[in-house]
């Protein structure tokens, strides 16, 4: 281990990348968060769905707790304007700790109306979260270690979520749904608890003094800012263009693949659970690759990368529509996500520095628009059309998207000959 003196600050060499001390200790602490935080999501992210189906859940329940977490997004850029320039780690503790305990309540009724009220309410705090979590980041890591941090650490928790969503399977089909709920409810806010123990170490990206001073405006004037931000930013623009596109295509087959697994195909948990097994592998691998890619090349190619692995990942289930089909389309959404996980933050840190708040309210608004209507639209789909034909058209809209992030993102050029704002390569 390497120690020196750089500007009077003591740094370390960990991990093949020399950082400070504080970096250092910051990420033991994301990673032990990581850790503890694996068994809530496996439960709630990847068995709530079935657990709820197998509870007496119908389409539009199923549509209901699809959409759940997009419902919750909407008021992000009110949670962005209010947190400001404070520091985020209360927006992120509080918010997370309400919601990741209520999942004991799930676990104690198993009802379905009991599944989707609890799941409204996990998704309305993770709402509030959303914009600050990023925002907090950017005071933990330094950005020259950011995504290669972010992936180890999220790869550490991947090593974990592989056995966990075999296990889980096993438990809930031998003994119920109730102890896995409660459990990782209990689990989930252990995490949060400790990752707000990281501190913030990084100072804030240079931003525009009037807004640093201006008083506090309304929720009108707020949202002004925001678009303005997206006119004058054609890097930012392409992107929530294309991941509104790409992601309603994603939504859009969300709830089908769960009533496709369970109506479908008759998947048992412990099958449901191998799905998840691939997920996880799939989801590990892309961490580690896609934190590598936007360290070393670009956040747009992750980015990329992503929104192509949407788009295949129903296709599979037409192609194939077999059980061997839902592992390879899982281990496809399991590449998307990790994309859209460090993508989406890197993407935006690199195009709207000092903006990162403000950016990510527009993200998780737009993503709780599309969100809102994608699961319940296609569930309602179901009465008329096949699962089939919902796929396809999920695939559809998800290749617009990938379609209009290849666009060319050269701004418009000032009358100086500068651009308003540099080319994400």
């Amino acid at each position: 281990m390497g120690k020196a003196l750089s500007h009077s600050e003591s740094v370390t060499y960990r991990l093949g990348m020399q950082m400070r001390r504080e970096t250092w200790r910051n990420f033991q602490i994301d990673f032990g968060g990581s850790v503890l935080f694996a068994l809530f999501n496996v439960v709630v992210n990847q068995f709530y769905a079935p657990m709820a189906i197998r509870h007496g859940a119908t389409n539009l329940d199923v549509g209901l707790l699809s959409a759940a977490p997009a419902i919750g997004m909407l008021l992000s850029p009110l949670w962005a304007g209010l947190m400001g320039q404070r520091s985020p780690k209360p927006f992120v503790l509080w918010p997370l700790t309400i919601g990741r305990m209520s999942v004991v309540i799930a676990g104690m009724f198993l009802s379905p109306l009991v599944f989707v009220l609890i799941s409204f309410v996990v998704n309305f705090m993770n709402g509030i979260q959303a914009p600050a979590y990023p925002s907090l980041l950017t005071r933990v890591y330094p950005p020259q270690l950011r995504g290669r941090l972010m992936g180890y650490v999220r790869v550490a928790q991947g090593f974990l979520l592989i056995p966990l969503a075999y296990v889980v399977g096993i438990w809930s089909q031998a003994t119920g749904d109730r102890w896995p709920l409660i459990l990782a409810a209990l689990f989930g806010t252990a995490s949060v608890i400790l990752f707000c123990r990281v501190r913030e170490v990084e100072p804030r990206p240079e931003t525009n003094e009037n807004l640093l001073s201006a008083p506090r405006r309304s929720f009108l004037t707020s949202a002004r800012r925001q678009w303005l931000l997206v006119r004058e930013n054609r890097a930012l623009a392409l992107f929530l263009a294309a991941t509104t596109a790409t992601g309603f295509g994603n939504l859009l087959a969300g709830p089908i693949y769960q009533i496709y697994q369970v109506h479908r195909l008759n998947l048992s948990n412990d099958q449901i659970g191998m799905t998840r097994v691939a997920y996880y592998i799939a989801l590990l691998v892309a961490y580690f690759v896609l934190g590598w890619l936007i360290d070393k090349s670009s956040p747009r190619l992750a980015m990329f990368v992503g929104m192509l692995a949407y788009t295949l990942a129903p296709l599979l289930y037409v192609v194939f529509g077999s059980y061997f089909g839902v592992i390879v389309s899982c281990m496809f959404l399991g590449v998307g996500d990790a994309a859209w996980d460090i993508g989406c933050m890197a993407y935006i840190f690199k195009v709207t520095p000092g903006r990162e708040a403000t950016a990510f309210g527009l993200h998780y608004l737009l993503f709780g628009i599309r969100g809102t209507i994608a699961p319940i639209l296609s569930t309602a789909l179901t009465h008329n059309m096949s699962l089939s034909a919902v796929f396809l058209a999920s695939t559809a809209v998800s290749a617009l998207g990938v379609a209009l992030f290849c666009l060319p993102q050269r701004p418009p050029t000032l009358p100086s000959g500068t651009s308003s704002v540099s080319e994400v390569s």
